[in-house]
């Protein structure tokens, strides 16, 4: 019986087919992190620093000997880095004496994990599109940027009914990685009670990732709007694993799941059919929308680990890339057809800074201009510098200007010994010894000299020893002694 050619929809139908095994892969590794847990992506400050809590009365009770050989210390000394986050909240951030609490909480969640997750490519967004503008600190009543960003400091606030009221505060925090092409956090504070936090976590063009953006308004101390949704970008359709992993977040956290407010038609166009979108009746529910919010972006940040762009000439390559580009394009024209943000900001700095605001800052689309990226993995930077050989001459220059700069000291050092002057610093033996080090590294002259004269020199080099066997012979050459009363300090 003969078989019958493949058809075009045959053909079709396989593509798809391994397209839903790839995703489907791709799910199941990327649940394979908290399945079992699912609490663990809300809860991990808390454990994090119980355990750490836990290791440190273990260690109080153990003997001197046994904490000594035990490894403890390193563990003591390090604080796990959900914890660290808490302890450092918001930071370096100027808003964080201005800040509800709630931002506070969030903004300290959501950096704080970009840094631990993205250990080793978090990279900030290039200076000249944001802090080149003056858009990591705006206020209104420093529009020109006077008092480069600072006059919220010595600038008092104006009284109702005068020019200037109510004053706005605005700040930025931008980053991009491997992954994501910008991650953003707004925070913003006005002199009559409103507050707004904006997260956006925009993936590179080329990466199959939903975009997720988050939004708290707080209006006289009541939070009046909480929203969060991974917003798709293909086929405008979440992956069935990233849709179970929202329902199963929601149902473990949320009180009331039907609290939903009314979604606008320009949100209609982009959020998911499990978009949050609400305002709390009171703190039990908004407790519950803070912890799918940081669970939600936690599980997020795993799938950012485990993704990779879409690659490829081939047709169907082609496609997805067109599709992502034109997801991301709805994304930002839907967002820009929000004019509540629109006024806020107009009625502070005017239209036109506004408009080059939320175009550029808030809502841009760029696919032909997305920032470098750097790692720290050693592999990378290997590749990094094999690409831009011009910075190896750099690299040289500064080793140069290091080995000049620590050859003077050197000589000053060694000077201040031979002459007993210590001025009102005494010189330490270890900067005689540095010193005597940095001398027979550097100077050839000097370094045969010694190996001439002492025949074990270079072992002792080997060994670390040399040092101090030098700054005891040139005490004795020389009449000073180190007087160990006085912090090893050089008496002559």
């Amino acid at each position: 019986m003969a078989v019958a050619p493949w058809t075009r929809e045959d053909i079709q139908q396989m593509i798809e087919d391994q397209e839903l095994e790839q995703d489907e892969e791709l799910g199941d590794d990327w649940r394979s992190f908290f399945e079992d847990d699912i609490d663990s992506l809300w809860m991990e400050e808390e454990r994090a620093t119980n355990e750490w809590c836990e290791t440190l009365m273990v260690a109080m009770d153990m003997t001197k000997n046994d904490y000594d050989d035990s490894g403890m210390e390193e563990l003591i000394h390090k604080f796990p880095a959900p914890m660290a986050t808490s302890m450092i909240g918001m930071g370096t951030w100027r808003l964080k004496a201005f800040a509800d609490p709630a931002i506070q909480f969030m903004v300290s969640r959501i950096e704080g994990c970009w840094r631990e997750m993205l250990y080793h490519d978090l990279n900030l967004y290039p200076w000249q599109e944001w802090k080149g503008k003056g858009h990591d600190f705006c206020d209104n009543m420093d529009p020109k940027r006077e008092l480069k960003g600072f006059a919220y400091a010595d600038v008092p606030n104006p009284e109702k009914g005068e020019e200037g009221y109510p004053r706005l505060l605005l700040e930025n925090r931008v980053y991009c990685s491997r992954v994501f092409r910008k991650l953003h956090i707004e925070v913003v504070w006005r002199q009559d009670g409103l507050q707004v936090m904006h997260v956006v976590l925009y993936p590179r063009y080329d990466y199959d990732m939903p975009i997720l953006a988050m939004d708290l308004v707080i209006a006289g101390g009541a939070v009046t709007l909480a929203i969060i949704d991974a917003c798709p970008v293909r086929s405008m359709k979440l992956p069935p694993h990233y849709m179970q992993t929202m329902k199963e977040l929601q149902d473990q956290t949320l009180t009331d799941p039907d609290n939903q407010r009314a979604i606008p038609e320009w949100g209609q166009n982009i959020f998911s059919p499990l978009c949050v979108c609400m305002r709390p009746k009171d703190g039990e529910e908004f407790a519950g929308f803070m912890k799918y919010a940081v669970g939600l972006h936690r599980a997020h940040m795993m799938l950012a680990q485990l993704s990779e762009p879409v690659s490829g000439g081939d047709k169907t390559s082609v496609r997805k890339q067109a599709e992502l580009l034109a997801g991301h394009k709805s994304f930002v024209d839907n967002q820009l057809a929000n004019k509540k943000t629109t006024r806020v900001l107009e009625a502070a700095f005017g239209q036109e800074w506004t408009d080059d605001y939320m175009n550029s800052m808030m809502f841009d689309f760029k696919p032909e201009d997305e920032p470098e990226v750097y790692s720290s993995e050693v592999e990378q930077l290997y590749e990094y510098f094999d690409q831009k050989p011009e910075l190896g001459s750099l690299v040289d220059e500064i080793e140069g200007l290091q080995e000049e700069q620590d050859a003077g000291r050197a000589t000053e050092y060694l000077t201040q010994a031979m002459t007993g002057y210590g001025g009102d610093s005494p010189l330490n033996q270890s900067r005689v010894e540095w010193s005597l080090l940095q001398s027979y590294d550097s100077d050839p002259n000097f370094r045969n000299t010694l190996n001439s004269l002492i025949p074990d020199c270079e072992e002792m080099r080997a060994d670390g020893s040399l040092g101090t066997f030098l700054a005891e012979h040139l005490a004795e050459l020389s009449g000073g002694n180190w007087d160990q009363s006085q912090n090893s300090s050089w008496t002559k």
